[in-house]
């Protein structure tokens, strides 16, 4: 049966930075948010003891997502071509190979996710997560110029550590890590990904009276 990628949103509690609340708080109707960029990012996975996921932890001097911890991405560019169905995968191919150096062939990439930027945030991004398993004989490493550090980890330890405040997960972070956890395995993940139905992602800001939470109204259209 088709796992609809959306599935997740309603288990979902990440908390909202400081500095997010404080641009929700700010925004008007009136406003106009900035255009998404096109991006892509890939949950690297491997068997090792168990299912595990490369997790990058972003420096605190980034412009967008500071201190986060992420996997591999980027935004799109000119090197990706201009086919409208292979550039997103050509910029996830060619992230991955800039950030962590593991050379992956666009039919190893997996959909899994498809998430967009509140609007109320000054740098936005229209992004696909793709699942790749570690190709045979490749190892991950830290070579993107961007994290404080770069490692392997279980999903549950990962979202351990954020429930405990020692990381910071932004939601589709979170909702992956989830679903990873969940599934325990690489042949697991694998299966899922089979038949998946992708659905678009674009989280609200939204004052409960009580403080600031991220809102999914996505959650209606399944």
């Amino acid at each position: 049966m088709a796992v609809d990628s959306r599935t997740v949103l309603g288990r979902l509690a990440p908390v909202v930075p400081e500095a997010v609340a404080r641009r929700a708080e700010q925004w008007r109707t009136s406003d106009v948010a900035v255009p998404a960029a096109p991006s892509a990012s890939v949950v690297l996975i491997r068997e090792e003891g168990g299912l595990q996921v490369y997790l990058m932890h972003r420096h605190a001097r980034m412009p967008f997502a500071p201190s986060m911890v992420v996997f591999p991405g980027g935004r799109m560019d000119a090197a990706d071509g201009t086919d409208p169905v292979g550039r997103i995968r050509a910029c996830a191919v060619r992230e991955t190979l800039e950030e962590t150096g593991v050379a992956l062939a666009p039919t190893e990439l997996l959909p899994w996710a498809h998430w967009i930027t509140p609007e109320v945030e000054p740098r936005r991004f229209d992004t696909h997560f793709f699942v790749a398993v570690l190709p045979a004989g490749q190892t991950a490493s830290d070579i993107s110029g961007e994290t404080d550090s770069a490692d392997w980890a279980r999903p549950e330890d990962a979202l351990a550590a954020a429930g405990r405040g020692e990381i910071g997960l932004m939601p589709p972070t979170w909702s992956i890590l989830m679903e990873l956890a969940e599934a325990g395995s690489v042949a697991a993940v694998l299966q899922a990904a089979e038949d998946r139905v992708i659905g678009p992602v674009l989280p609200q800001v939204v004052n409960t009276g009580g403080g600031w939470v991220f809102g999914y109204p996505t959650q209606a259209d399944r």
